[in-house]
């Protein structure tokens, strides 16, 4: 089978003890790239990306900590030096560097801070709307205290905890209305995507929004072909 029609290969490697998945789209003998998803999102919202890179670069694509395949944090730790630490053992664990990164929103910040930590193991970055909270955000937070954020925090922490997880038939359901002419490549992206948005839905009543992701995968694409031609 062909790089242009295969699909990626599922991966695991291990960091704080926690089971992590990324995707290896092939081609190995190629220059190495990391795309970083963002909050919401998880790795294969990249795939319309791999696919118009993978003939130049290798590319591995990571599910964060809590993200898509990758395992959940037992003590609700998602800080992020742990972020820094995870992307850390990877481009370790798989000898990547130097090594080119094209990252987005959460994603962005980790790498913009991971290369700030490791200059000398990334090749070239390219950061989209990694900068971190919208001053809108931070002006909303700036009047609580400590108290108040640290008590708001333990609230939702205790409301999770209670939540009964509900079944994943939602992912199955969406999965199997995939239209068989948009091909198995597309068919694996929508069910990933089903089972993270109910993954989220047992989580906590985040909303994972598929078409806002969409659009951002293609705005990655455009700026990742400007930045990496």
């Amino acid at each position: 089978m062909s790089l242009t029609t295969s699909g990626p290969t599922s991966r695991v490697y291990f960091s704080q003890r926690l089971r992590l998945h990324y995707v290896d789209w092939g081609n190995p003998e190629a220059p190495p790239l990391l795309l970083l998803h963002g909050g919401r999102d998880l790795c294969r919202n990249w795939d319309w990306v791999a696919e118009d890179l993978r003939k130049d670069w290798h590319i591995i694509a990571p599910d964060l900590r809590g993200h898509g395949d990758s395992q959940w944090s037992a003590d609700g730790n998602y800080r992020m030096d742990s972020y820094i630490y995870d992307l850390h053992q990877l481009i370790h664990q798989q000898h990547l560097t130097p090594v080119s990164i094209v990252a987005h929103s959460l994603g962005g910040n980790i790498a913009l801070r991971y290369t700030g930590l490791y200059p000398e193991t990334v090749k070239q970055l390219v950061a989209i709307e990694g900068l971190g909270p919208s001053p809108r955000s931070v002006a909303k937070r700036a009047h609580l205290t400590l108290v108040d954020r640290m008590r708001t925090w333990v609230d939702e922490q205790r409301a999770l905890a209670g939540r009964l997880p509900r079944r994943r038939r939602l992912a199955v359901k969406r999965a199997a209305e995939v239209p068989y002419s948009r091909g198995r490549m597309a068919e694996e992206r929508e069910r990933a995507l089903a089972d993270y948005r109910t993954k989220l839905r047992e989580h906590s009543e985040l909303e994972a929004r598929c078409v806002a992701a969409n659009v951002r995968a293609t705005l990655c694409c455009a700026h990742a072909h400007r930045r990496l031609a």
